[in-house]
């Protein structure tokens, strides 16, 4: 009865780029006739090129450039042929070079992405564990998950933890054969490092921990020979227990994945059947020309020349920004930099502008970072020249004060969601004057109860919508409190702006609880995490901010769109909720329930730092109108009008259905026993177990009422002549009954039909009390859909302090997909 529409990743991101892409600063097209390394054009608009992975410039290489027509001219422009049967000549004298660079037996593939598909499955075995640093490239988490489907096992610990990633090591390592714990070398958001003498050391204390390690944005511009990042950190030699991921493409130059291997029968294995290198084409001759070319200038003295070059420019570039308050999230000396602004509408705006004025940098976008965490990326080459470097600094600087007035952003937000020290001067100059918020079109209010708030005006705009009206929210704020169990005591907040007319822009409440970040996840998800939480109670449960609560359903948040006011006044709130998180030390917000299909909106909250989501349907019955059954049914498709006979109809003389103002303990005893089974068993929807002060608010409060499904006395037999169904309903004194929630009993209710005669019996109680709307919920859709319930999408608006649980969830699915 619990299935339910779950949100898709995927939809996700395509909002997020999408938005991007309309506003220009993703999916570019250059428009040059000829490429220079050091230029773009862009929109007919010449501009400095800062967002190259090129880092040595030598795709720009004369001695490449020969080396890529060399081949050409000897081998032709391709070598059609599965390597399975025969390899390209130029092959076999690279694998030579790469030998002679690492010191190590190799395998190249056609990319770095290849590399892994073609390494990770010959090399990892069923009883092996793989354990992911969270922010390790895409291109290794999607060869890994193809493991799944071999019955390996995947975890996940936070980025560069390892005091986590020993933890699992301690709790695993009596289970599986080897530990592969997989991490980038250089990271290409920003431009971190992971800790590769602290990886060997752990590898050292625990034999069955192996390393694999992609250093595809560490190879060339580092190391002996250009040999990386990850080697210079091992004295140039590989580590016994490392595989080690390289790159002949970005700095390098030309095109291609190395797999670096400690020893002979490892590089025999993926050889000989590496899957893509058996059904997958060749590296084409041209490249495999630049290649060779490439491997001859890491063997020679040049490739320090162009490292002393790179790294002088990385020096001036930083030391050109330590004299700005451009908030650099991540100091080192990398050719890669994150300048941080925390949303895509302030990302957006300065590539968009700096486009306009000559510059060319990246945004970081999510999911490559967090919602929260968008930032301008920025790589230094050896193309660029120490005058384009001050030019880029000058109109970052220049670009980047100006976005924030443009967006309403502050330094200060943004080093809170980077949590960096803001420096002093920053606190000083972006402190809000009184001045500024005298001068403002609205003024906001603000409360911790909803009893100082006029219950006509809170009723006026929100209560209309569901059981989150002026009484409905005193009971929870009655109920929510003072429980043992910490995820049901929550801290509420409300939030009211108007205009200079006194006339209400925006207003909510919101709350911080404990909840599972699973809450809307599938349910083959959380009956995954459950088994966790058996051992580790706590595990992916965090505080979060929710505007609404974790109890009502429905859209939380009214908003005045014809007010030329809405957008500054979401913009209040968001800094509210940035002060309130911070307050309660909640890692997540989130916005819920509210209407699909609003454009504006979706924008508006994508550009400030929110991922949209889809959320369950959520079933309302708006035919109230009929007067008898008949019309009712008039209202149906053919089969939905056979499944209410069949499903309903036909067992209404089998049960009474009663509504009830009270019930007594002995039956709340019985529902709440029914109730936490429901709880138990509905993984679609997995919350924590309400507390019972909630229900016994319930019994004594006007507003609420209670549907009670019995067996008839001569239909029991076999059967209890206690309640099978009992549902929790809330009468709105506007005119909406919202079926709140429900415990079963699932021994007899299918037999019964029990639940369905409730839902029925429900629709007629709303049409009786003159409802004009029944709120069902969400979840169980198929079962109210046959008595006129109709389904809406909802969406959320999420955003994160790192995309950590997302993307165990996200590895989660992939374990029940296989």
């Amino acid at each position: 009865m619990a299935k339910i529409i779950h949100n898709n990743i995927l939809d996700t991101v395509d909002s997020v780029f999408s938005v991007s892409k309309e506003k220009g600063s993703l999916h570019l097209h250059a428009d040059d006739e000829t490429l220079d390394g050091r230029h773009l054009t862009i929109n007919g608009k010449k501009a400095l090129h800062f967002g190259t992975c090129g880092y040595l410039g030598l795709e720009q290489h004369p001695a490449l450039k020969k080396g890529a027509m060399d081949a050409i001219e000897k081998y032709g422009v391709q070598f059609p042929m599965s390597r399975t049967y025969i390899s390209n000549p130029l092959y076999k004298k690279l694998e030579q070079k790469i030998h002679e660079m690492y010191n190590a037996p190799v395998v190249i593939s056609k990319n770095c992405t290849l590399a892994h598909l073609t390494t990770i499955p010959i090399i990892i075995r069923q009883n092996d564990l793989i354990i992911l640093d969270h922010l390790v490239h895409t291109s290794v988490q999607e060869a890994s998950k193809k493991m799944l489907s071999q019955g390996v096992t995947i975890e996940m610990v936070r980025h560069n933890n390892l005091e986590m990633l020993e933890e699992l090591i301690k709790k695993n390592r009596s289970k599986y054969d080897r530990i592969w714990y997989m991490a980038d070398g250089v990271y290409s958001m920003y431009g971190d490092y992971a800790p590769i003498k602290e990886m060997i050391a752990l590898a050292e204390k625990y034999e069955q921990l192996h390393l694999y390690v992609d250093d595809a944005h560490g190879t060339s511009w580092i190391g002996e020979k250009g040999t990386g990042y990850v080697m210079s950190q091992m004295d140039h030699k590989l580590y016994r227990k490392m595989i080690l991921t390289s790159n002949l493409g970005k700095a390098f130059g030309a095109c291609g994945g190395l797999t670096l291997f400690p020893n002979e029968e490892f590089q025999r294995k993926v050889n000989v059947f590496g899957g893509p290198l058996s059904f997958s084409v060749q590296i084409e001759p041209p490249t495999l020309g630049a290649a060779l070319a490439s491997a001859d200038l890491h063997l020679s003295d040049e490739i320090y020349d162009l490292q002393d070059d790179l790294r002088t420019k990385i020096n001036y570039f930083n030391s050109l920004l330590k004299k700005t308050s451009l908030p650099l999230v991540e100091e080192n000396d990398s050719p890669i930099f994150f300048i941080g602004v925390g949303t895509m509408d302030m990302g957006n705006y300065i590539v968009r502008e700096m486009v306009k004025d000559g510059v060319y940098v990246n945004i970081g976008p999510y999911p490559a970072v967090p919602a929260k965490n968008i930032g301008i990326r920025i790589t230094m080459s050896t193309h660029n020249t120490l005058e384009d470097i001050e030019i880029l600094v000058d109109k970052l600087e220049y670009h980047f004060d100006r976005a924030l007035q443009a967006t309403g952003q502050t330094l200060v937000k943004i080093h809170k969601a980077f949590r960096m020290k803001a420096p002093e001067a920053v606190l000083v100059d972006t402190t809000e004057n009184t001045e500024n918020i005298e001068s403002r079109p609205f003024t906001v209010s603000k409360y911790d109860s909803i009893n100082q708030i006029d219950q006509k005006e809170w009723d006026a705009h929100l209560g209309k919508r569901g059981m989150f009206d002026w009484n409905g929210i005193s009971l929870l704020e009655r109920s929510f409190k003072n429980n043992d169990h910490e995820a049901n005591n929550w801290n509420f907040q409300y939030f009211i702006a108007r205009d200079k007319h006194d006339e209400v822009v925006l207003m909510t409440f919101y709350i911080s609880a404990l909840y599972k970040e699973d809450i809307f996840s599938r349910a083959s998800i959380s009956i995954a995490l459950e088994k966790e939480r058996e051992l580790n109670p706590n595990y992916l449960v965090s505080k979060g901010v929710f505007i609404g609560s974790l109890f009502t359903e429905g859209n939380h948040i009214y908003i005045n769109k014809q007010s030329d006011q809405w957008k500054p006044a979401m913009r209040r709130l968001f800094d509210d909720l940035y002060e309130f998180q911070e307050k309660e030390e909640a890692s997540n917000i989130m916005f819920r329930d509210l209407e699909s299909g609003d454009k504006e909106l979706d924008e508006f909250m994508i550009e400030n730092g929110f991922v949209k989501v889809d959320l369950p349907e959520s079933c309302i019955v708006e035919n109230l109108g009929w007067d008898t059954e008949e019309e009712f049914m008039a209202g149906m498709t053919k089969e939905t009008k056979k499944n209410f006979k069949r499903y309903i109809k036909k067992y209404e003389h089998l049960c009474d259905v009663e509504f009830r103002d009270k019930i007594s303990p002995e039956e709340m005893k019985h529902a709440l026993k029914l109730h936490k089974a429901v709880n138990e068993k509905n993984m679609a929807i997995n919350s924590f177990l309400f507390p019972d002060s909630v229900f016994e608010e319930m019994v004594d409060d006007p507003n609420w009422e209670f549907v009670v499904v019995k067996v008839k006395p001569e239909y029991q037999a076999q059967a209890t002549d206690k309640p099978i169904v009992v549902c929790f309903c809330h009468k709105n004194t506007h005119q909406v009954y919202s079926f709140m929630l429900t415990a079963i009993d699932y021994e007899y209710v299918y037999e019964y039909s029990a639940y369905r005669l409730a839902l029925w019996a429900m629709v007629k109680r709303a049409k009786e009390l003159g409802c004009k709307q029944a709120n069902f919920g969400i979840s169980a859709t198929v079962e109210k859909k046959r008595v006129g319930a109709r389904p809406y999408q909802r969406v959320g608006y999420f955003q994160a302090k790192d995309n950590y649980a997302m993307e165990v969830m996200e590895t989660t699915i992939a374990k029940e997909r296989d």
